[in-house]
């Protein structure tokens, strides 16, 4: 056990005890009869077993040390350590360590169900973002693909139209380039016909 804490001391098993103590197990059992038929309360587990906490440790040193002495029985220590101690045995009116145990695995129970449903609104949440975002790389890549072919056509156009406007300064260069000839021809002949 040893290892409950929080507002509680800590809980030992009669096995913890007897290594602390340097006792044997059934030692410590009977010590707890006795304190027991004198009135005091251990904590007990779900299954009636005992559990011993650092002040009934303590109670029990005493104990131990009280009936080495001579003429001290093991009935006469614990007589005389119970006056000592008997504000720190347990009221049957205390929530049993079961009950203590149910309530922290039902809170415990509740604050995992908690964490659970946020994580699943949280990955529901992604999923519908992913999505989103999804949705909007396919109307930018339809978009890109719709401005690259507006810029296609457009320089088309442009080429298109450079060629027309080409052709046509071509024309106009030709014909004047022609007028120019036949003008320069006219005037040869109307020089050479007066002898300008």
């Amino acid at each position: 056990m040893g290892g409950l804490q929080g507002e509680f001391e800590a809980l030992y098993s009669p096995g913890e005890v007897a290594l602390q103590l340097n006792i044997q197990r059934q030692t410590v059992t009977k010590y707890a009869r006795i304190f027991e038929t004198e009135g005091f309360v251990f904590h007990k587990d779900e299954k009636g077993n005992r559990a011993y906490t650092d002040t009934n440790i303590s109670m029990f040193r005493r104990v131990t040390n009280a009936k080495s002495k001579p003429g001290i029985t093991l009935e006469t220590a614990i007589k005389g350590v119970i006056p000592i101690y008997m504000k720190d045995s347990i009221t049957p009116g205390v929530t049993e360590i079961s009950t203590e145990n149910e309530q922290y695995k039902s809170i415990t129970n509740e604050k995992l169900d908690m964490l659970m449903h946020a994580l699943a609104e949280q990955q529901k949440l992604i999923l519908d973002q992913s999505q989103k975002i999804d949705s909007l790389q396919k109307q930018l890549n339809e978009h890109r693909l719709d401005v690259k072919n507006r810029d296609t056509k457009l320089l088309e156009h442009i080429r298109e139209h450079q060629k027309e406007r080409k052709a046509e300064m071509l024309l106009i260069a030709q014909s004047e380039v022609a007028a120019a000839r036949e003008e320069q021809q006219e005037k040869g002949f109307f020089a050479r016909l007066f002898g300008k």
